[in-house]
């Protein structure tokens, strides 16, 4: 027989499932206009980043730590090809349409973007829940890698995968915000 240690889990606390995910504008909030959905994929990770300063003393224990900067990196998947939704990602380095993308030499600087990401999901209770994060300005860490496959792979699906930084945004110093409603 097994034995628990705790009698009870609270399923409102527990995350299931996977994000849609928004690309848009620089600081833009939840409930902003103009959010482009990426289309099927899936949000692999995010990691929250802090890096430490100490202050040596050199004869006594550090006298202050605290933390210098930080940033959030997320990595996802997408399986739909949308080269209009790949250039608002990359923030200028690519300039795209719906079929078609122009990668290289498009500019030497990069706009920040906005990253929304949602979870709906339903209770014990049957009511449902929804999770959302937004990463205020993000830049990608570099182009995209995909992954051609077989044509008779039991799974042929081409993944396109994209690694990005969250860095802090305005003077409040915000690298995301998550809410659950």
């Amino acid at each position: 027989m097994a034995l628990y240690q705790i009698a009870t889990v609270t399923d409102a606390k527990i995350e299931t499932g996977n994000y849609i995910m928004y690309v848009g504008t620089l600081g833009a909030t939840a409930a902003a206009a103009g959010w482009v959905n990426l289309g099927s994929g899936m949000l692999k990770n995010m990691d929250y980043v802090m890096e430490p300063f100490t202050s040596q003393g050199g004869n006594s224990v550090d006298p202050l730590e605290g933390i210098a900067r930080e940033t959030a990196k997320l990595s996802f998947d997408l399986v739909e090809y949308d080269g209009s939704s790949f250039s608002s990602l990359s923030g200028g380095a690519m300039t795209g349409t719906s079929g078609s993308a122009v990668v290289g030499g498009q500019t030497s600087v990069l706009t920040g973007k906005g990253m929304k990401l949602v979870n709906t999901r339903k209770l014990a209770s049957g009511s449902t829940q929804t999770t959302t994060y937004v990463l205020n300005k993000c830049f990608l860490d570099n182009g995209w890698t995909v992954a051609f496959k077989s044509d008779n792979d039991t799974d042929p699906i081409a993944v396109y995968s994209f690694a990005m930084t969250a860095k802090q945004y305005a003077t409040a110093g915000t690298i995301y915000t998550k809410t659950v409603a």
